[in-house]
């Protein structure tokens, strides 16, 4: 006889809130309290993202859970996309975005102009006005098309806050600094800069003493962000600017310049007025506040979202998908988690099981897996991420065979893959026969240097495939495979190891990169207008002499 279920669960009164009527109207205990709700900035500081607070911590978050506030994170175009390292400012606004609040995104088209000093010993490049236009005009839509897929990626994870969604704009300062007039800015600006303030700030102290000086243009370089913080202060209600760590000094510059003028320069019958209490104050909710994130390294020290000194580009066209996929995969175990936090939207529960999983069966590199793939549909939309989870998987199991049949340029007038165009290149023979591997991984574009590859190869850190039996491990199918790779060493070279024309490298455990040879007078007709490899110009002027 199957045993009993007990009744008494349905006396039991629930856990949730129940107001006073409706309980006395059916005859049921009610609570008198309602349950306690993760405020978002309980929620920002439990997944890493707070490293300082400017200002007072719960007034903060008070002014988070009672009222829609604006805050703005900004970025000059000094390149034409955004990095992997920018988007850590950027996720804190996408969260408060979906917890109902104003956000603003700015691009710096007027300040690139000066450059920030912020956290250098020398001073930036200077880079001609069409060059930063076109930089301005990349990164705009860049940060536009960002917005798009940060929507779709909310709406996925169900981030649909009780008071909806918040308000989200893309703007450039150029659109208020390029007609600013210098007697006004100095009148309401300079007069609340004091110099014995901005002398002692670390950016200043550090590349006066350790740097190259610093410049008048530099140095009025946090008043002109300043000047952005008011503006948007008084024009759109925008309190408080997150940034990057070495953005403290310039945000601490920027409450005081904002409270400066908003107490002896606010418009006559303007909103600011409006706020300002009978001594012309700004009240304690309205002060301007800020927000830094923490400069993120790896658990090896390097600063994270570079690879080998270079950084790792949102933009497609200068990191593929496919390279940006494996610079993720590639996270160690002891940093996984933390960026499963920071980077993505999956809830706290659902990486606790990830790692769960992950440390039962580390090589399978399940959460580095999910890491992966979350950013890209962040950065790219799902349909790419998908598609290029997919490719990696498939690059995993090449054969020699498939690679054979499918070269650089077979099948004209057919759409490459993102994995295809990632991985494969063609080069002349004279490039690769009787020429160091160092030379080769250079002129392959798989290193910035022929220096840089000999080091590579060095280290270890280049393998060739063989078609023999080698270590299962280093198969690209788990558990033995079709191509097995082994470490490659400086005396090798290109006929040592070339196969149907082909050379098939790897670097690391993911990056595959095979090579195709043919011979130099179709070379260049191949090539058609597509970019010459690395160095190649340069071998046919010096052969040109010989």
């Amino acid at each position: 006889m199957p045993p009993r279920i007990g009744l008494s669960w349905l006396r039991t009164p629930p856990r949730a809130y129940v107001c006073q009527r409706c309980a006395r109207a059916a005859g049921r205990p009610f609570s008198t309290s309602r349950p306690r709700r993760q405020s978002v900035l309980s929620l920002l500081e439990e997944r890493g993202y707070v490293h300082q607070i400017a200002g007072d911590r719960n007034a903060l978050d008070t002014l988070l859970e009672t009222r829609t506030t604006g805050f703005y994170a900004g970025v000059d175009p000094t390149a034409p996309s955004l990095h992997l390292g920018h988007l850590l400012p950027y996720m804190v606004l996408f969260w408060l975005y979906h917890h109902g609040h104003h956000v603003v995104s700015l691009v710096g088209g007027a300040t690139a102009t000066v450059g920030d000093p912020s956290g250098r010993l020398t001073s930036r490049a200077k880079t001609n006005a069409a060059a930063i236009q076109r930089n301005f005009d990349a990164m705009f839509a860049q940060m536009e098309m960002l917005w798009v897929n940060v929507g779709r990626y909310g709406e996925r994870h169900g981030l649909q806050h009780r008071r909806g969604l918040g308000r989200r704009e893309v703007l450039n300062n150029a659109a208020w600094l390029n007609g600013l007039n210098v007697l006004q800015f100095l009148s309401m600006m300079g007069n609340g800069a004091r110099l014995g303030a901005m002398l002692s700030r670390d950016t200043v102290k550090n590349k006066m003493d350790k740097g190259d000086g610093m410049s008048f243009a530099e140095f009025t370089y946090p008043l002109l962000q300043a000047w952005d913080w008011w503006h948007m202060y008084e024009e759109k209600g925008v309190q408080v600017q997150v940034g990057g760590g070495d953005q403290y000094g310039n945000i601490i510059a920027g409450i005081d310049a904002v409270k400066y003028i908003a107490q002896a320069h606010a418009t006559k019958g303007s909103v600011v007025e409006q706020w300002l209490d009978t001594e012309g104050k700004l009240p304690h909710d309205r002060t301007p506040m800020g927000l830094t994130v923490p400069l993120l390294t790896t658990s090896s020290g390097e600063k994270f979202g570079k690879s080998a000194g270079n950084a790792i580009w949102l933009d497609a066209k200068m990191t593929s998908p496919f390279d940006l996929y494996g610079f993720l995969l590639r996270s160690a175990d002891d940093d996984v988690e933390r960026y499963l936090k920071l980077f993505t939207f999956v809830s706290m529960p659902d990486i606790a099981s990830t790692m769960a999983e992950h440390r039962g069966n580390p090589g399978k590199r399940t959460a580095q897996h999910l890491l992966a793939s979350e950013v890209l549909e962040l950065v790219h939309g799902p349909e790419v991420a998908q598609k290029t989870r997919a490719e990696h998987e498939a690059s995993r199991k090449l054969s020699l065979e498939s690679l054979s049949h499918t070269t650089a340029g077979e099948g004209e007038g057919e759409q490459l893959t993102a994995h295809d165009a990632a991985s494969r290149t063609r080069l002349p023979k004279s490039l690769v026969y009787n020429t160091p591997f160092s030379r080769i991984l250079y002129h392959a574009g798989l290193v910035g240097t022929k220096s840089e590859g000999a080091r590579t190869i060095s280290k270890g850190g280049v393998y060739v495939a063989t078609t023999t039996t080698a270590s299962p491990s280093n198969s690209t199918e788990e558990g033995g495979g079709q191509l097995n790779f082994v470490p490659l060493t400086k005396e090798q070279t290109a006929a040592d190891v070339v196969t149907n024309g082909l050379i098939i490298l790897r670097l690391g455990k993911w990056k595959v990169r095979v090579i195709e040879i043919v011979d130099d007078d179709a070379f260049d007709a191949l090539l058609g207008n597509d970019a010459p490899p690395p160095g190649w110009m340069e071998w046919k002027a010096a052969g040109s002499k010989r």
